[in-house]
C-alpha cells in the first residue's frame, strides 16, 4: 500500500540535508524535528512528514519494530517508514536515525521535562 503520492516522494527526495541544522523537540509527537526534512506542504502531505518524524522517534526511543504505535497495535508506522525509506532514500531524516551526542542529550532533556511545560 502506498501512503506517499509520487510528488510526495519526489518532494522528500529533493531536500537537502544540512548537518548543522538544530533540532527542535515537538511534544505532541514527542519526536525531534528538524526543518531540512520539511517541505512546504499542508493537509495530508504535513501529516505524512509528522508520521515519518513519529516512526524515527519509535527508533529513538529504542522501540522494537512490533511496537511502533501510540495506543493500538498497527503497522501503520512501520509501513510509511519502510515506504519512504524505499522510495525516498534522499530524505535528509534518513541521516538522522542515529543521534549526535549533542541530539540524544537536548531530546533526554526534553522526555524529563514536567508535562505542564508544554
Amino acid at each position: 500500500m502506498n501512503h506517499f503520492t509520487d510528488a510526495e516522494i519526489a518532494a522528500l527526495n529533493q531536500l537537502e540535508y544540512k548537518p548543522d541544522e538544530p533540532a527542535c523537540f515537538d511534544p505532541m509527537r514527542w519526536a525531534l524535528r528538524w526543518r531540512d526534512e520539511e517541505y512546504p506542504c499542508g493537509g495530508d502531505e504535513y501529516h505524512h512528514l509528522l508520521d515519518l518524524a513519529v516512526a524515527r522517534s519509535f527508533i529513538h526511543q529504542g522501540k522494537p519494530r512490533e511496537q511502533w504505535f501510540a495506543i493500538a497495535p498497527t503497522s501503520y508506522y512501520m509501513e510509511v517508514w519502510d515506504e519512504a525509506l524505499a522510495r525516498a532514500p534522499n530524505w535528509p531524516g534518513f541521516k538522522r536515525v542515529e543521534l549526535s551526542d549533542a541530539d540524544r542529550q537536548y531530546l533526554l532533556y526534553e522526555y524529563a521535562r514536567p508535562d505542564e511545560h508544554f
